[in-house]
């Protein structure tokens, strides 16, 4: 009992001499900490208040796709590392009702306010949820997502049977045999001479006779299904041919459109390739569209999703009510949060004196300003264009990026050009800021020698010089939004969540300034460090997604690495999707939206991490600099 009684009184003992450290520090606090924590407060509220405020209504419906795992289970088995027969259905389900949504052209689909989930269960069920504004919409985009799995399940199983059926035509043309073929031999041998069924193993002899009238009803209903898979790829294939030869040759909408593009493939070999190959690819879907109709027509082969059988839907009931969005929760809790970090400032203030530093260099406000200024007059000294570089700079390497990437290998990105400046003006301020502050202290020698000011200045006029060319770079970047908008859309795309740029600039400019005091102290003793820092700058670039969207990368282990050991990565992110929003294929429209709370503070305390770290390292080597230099 003593023992217990014992333990008890220390850990009040414990807790009574925290409230009371806590109590001290919060009673000590001098007006600029109660400054600090009401920002920190007011900063949370203000980063997590839009994002919260503006959660879209969303509703969730929920069918189901249920098939029969004896005959249907070879798609749980590999197809390719880390793919199953399933993932592949999921996805050729999903690009299915991508293209539908495109010929409607209801550009939405894909969104995170509208889409279709596949969410696999036991064996043999698969959840398809539908995402939308609406309890209608939602509805009936998971009865779509479920029929399309269901079909696409049939197909699975129906191309094996086909596969036999072909290599059943193939042993006869090989045999000379006499038999008179039936009509759906003729277009069986129809498909194999135009090869408008491509197989993921090559077509081989089937000597066992297979006749498509003495199938039992689910390989018929298979059969079809798997015919009706082909049809759609060719059809979807056929209109992508279709959209590169009018890009081609500028036939959009004009009379007599197949003669247009005739005449230029005389002219164009790149267009004359193209044609000929729709061409092929028209008569291999007719091939299999004649074979699909006979399955309907003859056999009866149509398919109701509905009924029982050994693949089918089970619908979704209509949403009640959407999602709850718990803002009041989340409003408190951000606050509670900007409350804790405010805190724990303090805490370090008190410990590490860093509001005295703080107002050090305010004091030294004027040296700060005049050597930025220095600096960007001795940049352009001598220059005609001067301060426009600003703007040419960026520009032209946008132009070299969108030569690249939509003339020479074309990506499919929506809005290219402005996917592209968003990402390159963050970047080049950051590689900006790091050279030069990696420079900073060391091309300073003799101001250093000469007069006592704050060494903590030189890298920070490095980065206010970088952040003032970055700021000047901004109008550009929007003049090319609004003219690439204006050409493609017709009118503006820019959403409320631009308000979020002064943020992130800040975010950056906060990790840049710990970067650069970290690295420059380190190179007054080690000066290798400035050349490794040019080799590194060029591998972080491609490491950050200044030229590609991180999400071609799915959302794997090596993905939450990047985003995790680079805030670069994020920031870049974080900008593109303020300003561009997800990155979509062309023919969508990019949405922008607000950054996620949660990795916006991530990042946040990333950046204030490094430059504690970056301040502490130069405060303990500023000492020496004299005498190293």
């Amino acid at each position: 009992m003593s023992s217990a009684a014992d333990k008890r009184d220390a850990r009040l003992a414990s807790l009574h001499s925290t409230f009371n450290s806590l109590n001290a520090t919060l009673l000590g606090m001098r007006i600029w900490h109660w400054l600090w924590v009401l920002l920190c407060v007011a900063g949370a509220l203000a980063v997590a208040a839009p994002r919260v405020l503006s959660q879209p209504v969303i509703y969730y419906a929920a069918a189901q796709t249920q098939f029969d795992v004896a005959r249907y289970g070879g798609l749980y088995s590999p197809v390719a590392p880390g793919r199953t027969g399933m993932d592949v259905a999921m996805g050729d389900a999903l690009e299915v009702l991508r293209q539908d949504a495109l010929a409607r052209r209801e550009l939405r689909f894909g969104l995170p306010t509208f889409q279709v989930q596949y969410i696999p269960g036991e064996q043999g069920t698969v959840l398809a949820r539908g995402v939308a504004p609406t309890a209608a919409e939602a509805q009936d985009l998971a009865n779509a997502g479920a029929a399309e799995l269901a079909r696409q399940v049939r197909a699975a199983g129906g191309r094996e049977i086909l596969r036999n059926m072909l290599g059943w035509e193939l042993w006869l043309s090989l045999d000379q045999s006499d038999a008179v073929p039936g009509p759906f031999d003729l277009l069986l041998r129809e498909i194999i001479r135009t090869q408008a069924f491509p197989m993921s193993r090559e077509l081989e002899p089937f000597s066992t006779p297979r006749d498509v009238a003495a199938l039992p009803r689910e390989e018929q209903l298979d059969l079809a299904r798997a015919l009706e898979a082909r049809y759609d790829l060719w059809r979807f294939a056929i209109n992508t041919r279709n959209a590169t030869l009018d890009a081609l040759c500028a036939s959009t909408g004009l009379p007599g459109r197949e003669g247009v593009l005739v005449s230029c493939a005389e002219t164009s070999p790149q267009a004359s390739a193209e044609l000929d190959e729709r061409n092929r690819e028209i008569a291999r879907m007719r091939a299999v569209n004649a074979a699909l109709q006979y399955m309907i027509t003859a056999q009866g082969a149509s398919f109701d999703v509905d009924a029982p059988g050994a693949a089918h839907r089970v619908a979704a009931a209509l949403p009640i009510a959407p999602e709850p969005r718990y803002a009041p929760q989340l409003i408190a809790l951000a606050s509670l949060l900007g409350l804790a970090f405010g805190v724990a400032g303090v805490v370090v203030d008190r410990s590490a004196h860093l509001m005295d530093k703080i107002q050090e260099l305010w004091r030294y406000r004027e040296l700060i300003r005049n050597l930025v200024l220095r600096d960007l007059r001795a940049r352009y000294k001598g220059s005609a264009l001067g301060y426009l570089w600003t703007q040419l700079a960026p520009l032209g390497m946008m132009l070299v990026y969108v030569l690249v990437f939509s003339v020479l290998m074309p990506v499919g990105l929506a809005q290219f050009p402005v996917f592209i400046i968003v990402g390159l003006l963050p970047w080049n301020y950051t590689a900006e800021a790091v050279m030069n502050g990696t420079r900073s202290v060391i091309d300073s020698a003799a101001l250093i020698k000469k007069v006592y000011f704050p060494r903590e200045v030189l890298p920070l006029v490095s980065v206010f010089s970088s952040l003032t060319n970055f700021v000047l770079s901004l109008p550009m970047m929007f003049a090319v939004m609004a003219l690439i908008q204006m050409t493609t859309m017709g009118r503006l795309n820019l959403a409320w969540s631009i308000a979020y740029l002064p943020v992130l600039i800040i975010i950056q400019t906060v990790l840049l300034a710990g970067i650069s005091m970290l690295l420059g102290a380190v190179a007054v003793f080690f000066r290798d460090i400035v050349h490794l820092v040019g080799i590194v700058v060029n591998i972080w670039f491609f490491l950050t997604p200044v030229i590609y969207p991180l999400s071609n990368f799915g959302d794997g282990v090596a993905v939450r690495l990047l985003r995790w050991l680079n805030p670069m990565a994020s920031l870049v992110e974080f900008y593109r999707e303020s300003l561009y929003g997800a990155a979509v294929a062309v023919g969508q429209i990019p949405t922008p939206g607000v950054p996620a709370l949660s990795s916006l503070l991530r990042v946040g305390v990333t950046a204030l991490v490094i430059l504690v770290a970056g301040y502490w390292v130069f405060e303990r080597t500023s000492g020496r600099f004299g005498e190293e230099i």
